[in-house]
């Protein structure tokens, strides 16, 4: 009899598609200030209390490594929020601005947090909620029945693919656009940033192809349906790539295209050699025919204006604007080692060290740049934190593939591990972490990547 994975749902598996859904319809800005945010931040807190009561002391024990890391950075930006006296508080590097302010105002001496911008940090702490709370909740979860959160996950990437292209066929201001704040005239998705929407289309194609391998073992005698299938999501995530009209995000869905072979734990070579037949042949000409069509009839569509737009920004002042920021923003983190200016400043710190020929009347929201941002506001003890969990998931993830028997828990580290690549890569010119969607996928990729759930199968032979 053909096991049903939709028959029953534990109450973590339930509450897990629950935040899921909310972080797909609510999560995509990286803002502080967006109003879906009071609707998000109160189902995150709630899943996160769920997710502590689930908690089986047996994943804590196989998790230890790691959930001390998420439990550490929850703990660092929590620790930036203390009130220090003023004496102390002098004393740390990258205040003496802050202090010359108080002497010319004739204010006395109060109680600091290490932060300079206490709000913001406090914001940052509550956003690390949902995270939190989707890492707990899949470790909860038995590998196995993981098959179904990552549908629902490629069924997002769906909604972003699709919400993309209505966008970009109905021009600026159209209701398909979820966000206020957004790139308007691109395809952003469920996002309110192209380049966001740009790395979970990159996500799609290792998505697809995981999906697609192991619902053929589930269901082998659909296998060429299945296949179709995901040629087809393919055909649909490459034109929509084009039109995000990001460039990087292009130079991603390539990255995540090229990870098909490992996530199939084929090699080129047999790729190569399983084409020779003849029936393949017409397949995937037929494919590569419906691929253009696709392509051709979606800049069509768009009258080009992507397209125009995509390579104009090739030598415009959007990227010397990010490349300027940095050396400014490192300079800044240094100044201000070694505990940083304290989580989610940015914008505060970064404008008393903004060179002139950069005024304009928009501002730097972010420094594009991740690693740079960390190193900026969490200094010394947040970057000390990022080499431990670094260390910690690639451990964790050799550990893993070295102990499962399970066909599928297998290709589940080999997709979170791609993830996390996309992610990384995203972070260098970017800030995806900072969308609550965006941190709940990252999450996942964690416990997929390095994580040890209870019921991971370690014994056993191999399916």
């Amino acid at each position: 009899m053909k096991k049903n994975i939709f028959r029953s749902s534990s109450a973590p598996e339930l509450v897990l598609v629950l935040i899921l859904v909310a972080a797909l319809i609510l999560g995509g800005s990286g803002r502080d200030d967006v109003t879906s945010l009071i609707v998000l931040r109160p189902i995150s807190m709630l899943a996160l209390a769920v997710a502590l009561c689930f908690l089986p002391r047996a994943v804590w024990q196989r998790n230890k490594a790691l959930l001390t890391c998420a439990f550490a950075a929850v703990l660092l930006v929590a620790l930036q929020l203390v009130p220090l006296p003023p004496a102390i508080w002098h004393a740390l590097p990258g205040r003496d601005f802050v202090v010359a302010i108080d002497r010319a105002a004739g204010m006395p001496d109060i109680w600091r947090p290490v932060s300079l911008v206490p709000y913001r940090t406090a914001n940052a702490l509550m956003a690390l909620a949902l995270p939190v709370a989707v890492l707990l909740l899949a470790l909860t979860i038995e590998r196995e029945r993981h098959y179904r959160i990552a549908l629902l996950l490629l069924a997002g990437v769906f909604a972003s693919a699709l919400f993309g292209l209505l966008q970009i066929i109905g021009g600026e201001g159209n209701p398909f656009y979820l966000y206020r704040i957004t790139n308007d005239g691109s395809a952003v998705g469920l996002f309110a940033n192209r380049n966001h929407h740009s790395v979970a289309l990159a996500m799609g194609f290792p998505l697809t192809a995981a999906l697609v391998a192991m619902t053929m073992r589930r269901n082998e005698e659909n296998s060429g349906a299945l296949q179709w299938g995901g040629l087809a999501f393919a055909a649909l995530l490459l034109p929509s790539l084009l039109v995000a009209q990001s460039r990087a995000g292009v130079l991603m869905g390539l990255v995540g295209l090229a990870s098909v072979p490992f996530i199939l734990k084929i090699s080129p070579l047999q790729i190569a050699a399983g084409l020779g037949g003849r029936g393949v042949k017409w397949k995937m000409g037929l494919a590569l025919a419906a691929l253009v069509a696709v392509a051709f009839l979606t800049v069509q569509m768009t009258a080009f204006n992507s397209f125009d737009r995509l390579f104009a920004s090739a030598s415009g002042s959007e990227a010397s604007l990010r490349f300027n920021t940095w050396p400014a923003a490192i300079r800044l983190a240094m100044e201000s080692l070694p505990f940083g200016t304290g989580m989610g400043s940015f914008v505060e710190a970064y404008r008393v060290v903004e060179p002139d020929f950069m005024l304009r009347p928009q501002y730097m929201n972010h420094a594009h740049n991740d690693l740079i941002e960390l190193f900026l506001t969490g200094g010394l003890p947040a970057m000390l934190l990022l080499a431990v969990s670094l260390v910690v998931v690639v451990r964790g993830y050799f550990r893993g593939s070295s102990e499962d028997r399970s066909g599928t828990s297998l290709m589940f580290r080999r997709l979170g591990a791609v993830l996390l690549l996309l992610v990384f890569l995203a972070s260098c010119y970017d800030y995806p972490l900072r969308t609550p969607l965006m941190a709940a996928i990252f999450s996942l990729a964690l416990t997929w990547t390095a994580g040890r759930s209870v019921g991971d199968q370690s014994s056993g032979e191999r399916r």
